[in-house]
């Protein structure tokens, strides 16, 4: 299978994933120019709000820290993202230190556990959604996920996830056996 092939899998095998109502939505970062959200997270924020407004979550945990070339978390951006399109405050909880696809579930997990949240849907690009739900289900999550179709300008990102894939499984954390 060439990279393009595993690339579009892992886009299609997103797109199909049907997200369930549950407590909160979890939004995984990505690159934010101050307080503006890069057009990738822009199209995961787009996706959780249409969550929150057809009924399937009350809450959004907002996950990702500050990366080397970010002047904010990419957690405030979405938190100021929400609120300018409606959002209230008080539904928005930021976990605010991850740099990592584990770091955000693990983190936005233990802020579930503080709020007594049980089952989440998790927010993210269509090419990163399975990477991102077998991590759930290692953590022992009760998720569900919910893809922002990607654009063709992602198609480098959706190649990266390739290799990120390759990463977990040489490190040892080898989350897809039951995919």
């Amino acid at each position: 299978m060439s990279l393009a092939d595993a690339a579009r899998s892992l886009k299609r095998r997103g797109l199909r994933v049907r997200p369930q109502p549950a407590d909160v939505a979890i939004v995984l970062g990505a690159y934010t120019r101050g307080y503006q959200p890069g057009k990738v997270l822009s199209g995961r924020l787009r996706a959780a709000l249409h969550l929150y407004r057809v009924g399937y979550v009350q809450y959004f945990i907002v996950s990702g820290g500050k990366g080397e070339d970010e002047t904010v978390s990419e957690s405030s951006s979405m938190r100021r993202f929400l609120i300018m399109n409606g959002v209230p405050p008080e539904v928005i909880l930021q976990e605010i230190s991850s740099t990592d696809t584990w770091e955000n579930l693990r983190n936005s997990q233990m802020v579930m556990e503080l709020h007594d949240f049980k089952s989440a849907i998790i927010v993210t690009s269509d090419y990163h959604l399975p990477r991102a739900l077998a991590v759930a289900k290692l953590l022992e999550m009760d998720a569900t996920g919910f893809a922002s179709p990607s654009t063709r300008r992602e198609w480098r990102s959706a190649v990266r996830e390739v290799f990120a894939r390759a990463k977990y499984n040489v490190s040892g954390q080898s989350v897809w056996r039951d995919d």
